[in-house]
């Protein structure tokens, strides 16, 4: 597994003639590759003001090529953030009760009076299958295709907190012909609820919300990816079933891939290292996890504060194999009532050994 901090000074750094541009403009950014398949650290943007087009293009080149990039210390405020986002296409309607920008979401790790939330927290359960590697949205209808990340706070040096990448572009490329052959045309179908029971296979909530009983959709297992042409895995822990298998050889199928992403030559990991670095990714190109195998020394103990604005697919395959159209389903209310049913503990702690 390649670090950020560990490959980019020994990386080469490169100045790309990117398509966006007008093609006689020299390019103004350099793009650092942090991974050897993918992945790279973007220089030379002065976010002061906002990027021209001309850089704009060369940034969402860059994600098209890398799969994922870095721009550090922004210095963006949260609605510099937002607009910036939106210069990548339609944003997906997100708020936060924490501050007032609209359509930036709050992956953090805390509550709207400040507290941090603790082990033994319903939130903290629910945080748990973003440990696991998955894309975003592939559960909704009408899936997004970039999503990006802003640090406001982090924990202290040493203690986590990273965000993992692993290259679904390269781990298809590296199958063998049959496996190739057999996932060709084949749809997933994604579960909110799924994922949660694959990080917390024991916890009673989850246990006793079956994803059956609630929606699913539907998505091809190999997609073209738009920005770079090359076929891609859209797999992970959202996926609950892959349609026309047995079950049995679709839950072997579906580890056997999720375990191939994992392999550390497939995996990069992106430390965030000051308030105003931002991280942009695309969900059909690379799959994501919070910290990785780092341990979680931060959690429970340190703010983590991080925001969140996704941007959809706008290609053909944004509907997946779904109805266009398709409501929303959201799954937190449901868990949040079922646990609440089988505890009768709201805002207290629960006592549950994860082993």
């Amino acid at each position: 597994m390649s670090t950020l901090t560990e490959t980019s000074q020994a990386s080469p750094v490169l100045r790309l003639n990117l398509s966006g541009g007008t093609g006689s403009e020299p390019s103004r950014i350099t793009c650092t590759p942090v991974h050897p398949t993918f992945g790279a650290e973007i220089a030379g943007v002065d976010f002061s003001r906002p990027p021209s087009d001309h850089v704009l293009n060369e940034i969402k080149d860059a994600v098209g090529k890398y799969g994922f990039v870095v721009l550090r210390d922004t210095g963006m405020t949260d609605q510099d953030y937002v607009d910036f986002g939106s210069r990548f296409g339609e944003l997906a309607p997100a708020e936060s009760r924490r501050f007032p920008t609209k359509n930036l979401a709050d992956p953090s790790n805390l509550y709207l009076d400040g507290n941090i939330v603790k082990p033994g927290e319903l939130r903290w359960f629910m945080a748990k299958e973003t440990a696991l590697f998955h894309v975003d949205t592939s559960y909704d209808a009408r899936r997004a295709r970039l999503t990006s990340i802003i640090a406001r706070q982090l924990p202290p040096p040493g203690t986590g907190g990273a965000t993992e990448f692993g290259d679904t572009r390269t781990a298809y490329d590296d199958l063998d012909e049959e496996t190739k052959a057999l996932l060709e045309d084949k749809v997933g179908v994604h579960s909110h609820f799924h994922s949660r029971r694959v990080a917390l296979p024991n916890f009673p909530t989850f246990k006793a919300l079956d994803p059956w009983d609630y929606p699913m959709h539907r998505h091809k297992i190999v997609v073209t990816h738009a920005g770079s042409g090359r076929k891609d895995l859209y797999i992970a822990s959202h996926l609950h079933h892959i349609e026309g298998m047995d079950p049995k050889e679709s839950d072997e199928l579906i580890l056997r891939l999720r375990k191939m992403v994992e392999q550390p030559k497939y995996v990069a990991k992106v430390y965030y290292q000051q308030p105003g670095d931002v991280v942009i990714w695309d969900n059909t190109a690379v799959v994501h996890r919070a910290g990785g195998n780092e341990g979680e020394g931060w959690s429970g103990k340190h703010v983590r504060d991080i925001r969140k604005w996704m941007v959809y697919d706008n290609t053909p395959e944004e509907w997946g194999m779904n109805e266009r159209g398709t409501p929303k389903h959201l799954a937190g209310p449901v868990i949040q009532a079922m646990f609440d049913e089988l505890h009768g503990i709201e805002g207290k702690v629960y006592d549950f050994d994860e082993d």
